[in-house]
């Protein structure tokens, strides 16, 4: 028989236990376990207090080019350049390498450069500093437009990185044509799919990161329409967005792709010139049964950016439901919301900009990239 209600662990207990998980697996399989766990996973004080308990990184990689060579660095709540007693640990990568994409698995995707002509394809776990490198994709020649990075299983790590590229020719003139490649590293291999067509001038925007979510992936066109990829189906489809979602007006900055509490959104932010440089986001959400349809909006909030001191500083991600992850001329910050206060601001050191934001999450566990 099962326990009664009254029986049950009290909601503060269940909290501690979650919050000292360890495994990522493990804490993923706490969301599906009954709703109750999965909003405590997702409330905005959980994540601060499960990288404290546990050690674990969530965070991002900020990348910039410097001198016609890639530089990133990690950077997270709890980064605090100012002292001696910091203890996270420092997830460097070689000089050289260019990061491509990254998963909720602690995994990435580069692209190491061994000298002016010559590159490998590879993947990590900056954690362990365990590398794989991996074979030329088919289109080699091909401009890379995009790149997503999937785990799928963990022991033995099975994982699929999607490559969309370009030959930067329109052969047809109504259309623009992407082709896909998927690395399978069960395979070891680079499989070529179906090519997608989008009408011409509609692009995918290579400067925004792919979303995945719920085994699909999901890019931004410059059109304010989502391009879709189901993994399971190798097939991709577009989400047409209401007409009340489209940039058009000249003051927004441009929309964003995000991941929130485990559901497809959409960020649309508006800078106010004429108010104190008042940056006005609004948060909308996928449907938790129909992700094709976005249909509501769950967040309106007005977040200040002039108590930084920076005309420029933007939305570049959501840590949770409470914090935003802001890029400025050279730092990023860690702001919440229900206050408008600063937790953290992190100078950027050797990078010029956050040009490129990649969330990444991590445990220390070593993983089994199987043979090469």
């Amino acid at each position: 028989m099962g326990k009664s209600s009254s029986e049950k662990l009290p909601t503060d207990v269940v909290f501690d236990i979650i919050s000292r998980t360890t495994s990522l697996k493990t804490l993923d399989t706490c969301k599906s376990v009954c709703k109750e766990w999965k909003q405590l996973i997702y409330e905005s004080s959980f994540m601060p207090l499960y990288c404290q308990n546990t050690k674990n990184l969530y965070g991002y990689f900020v990348q910039d080019v410097r001198k016609c060579n890639y530089v990133s660095m990690f950077v997270c709540l709890d980064n605090n350049n100012n002292s001696n007693n910091n203890k996270l640990p420092v997830l460097r990568l070689p000089e050289n390498t260019r990061i491509l994409a990254s998963c909720n698995q602690g995994i990435l995707c580069c692209l190491k450069k061994r000298d002016s002509s010559d590159y490998q394809y590879c993947v990590c776990k900056p954690a362990t500093q365990q590398w794989q490198d991996l074979p030329k994709p088919r289109l080699d020649d091909y401009t890379t437009v995009s790149i997503a990075i999937m785990v799928l299983g963990s022991t033995p790590l099975r994982y699929k990185i999607v490559r969309l590229s370009r030959d930067g020719i329109i052969k047809e003139p109504k259309y623009c044509t992407y082709y896909c490649e998927i690395f399978d590293s069960e395979t070891r291999a680079w499989t070529k799919i179906q090519d997608v067509n989008l009408p011409y001038p509609e692009l995918i925007r290579d400067s925004a990161q792919p979303v995945s979510i719920n085994n699909s992936i999901h890019w931004l066109t410059n059109d304010n329409n989502i391009l879709k990829f189901s993994l399971v189906q190798e097939s991709f489809h577009i989400i047409t967005l209401p007409e009340h979602l489209h940039n058009t007006d000249n003051n927004r900055l441009p929309n964003k792709l995000v991941e929130y509490e485990g559901r497809l959104g959409l960020v649309c932010t508006t800078q106010e010139e004429d108010s104190n440089n008042q940056v006005n986001m609004e948060l909308w959400l996928t449907d938790e049964d129909n992700e094709s349809k976005i249909n509501w909006r769950t967040n309106c909030k007005k977040v200040l950016i002039n108590d930084m001191g920076e005309r420029y500083a933007n939305p570049a991600g959501i840590y949770n439901a409470g914090i935003l992850f802001l890029k400025a001329a050279d730092e990023v910050v860690f702001y919440k919301i229900q206050d408008r206060s600063l937790i953290n601001k992190v100078k950027l050191d050797k990078l010029r900009d956050a040009r490129e934001v990649f969330q990444f999450r991590s445990d220390f566990d070593r993983v089994d990239f199987g043979k090469s």
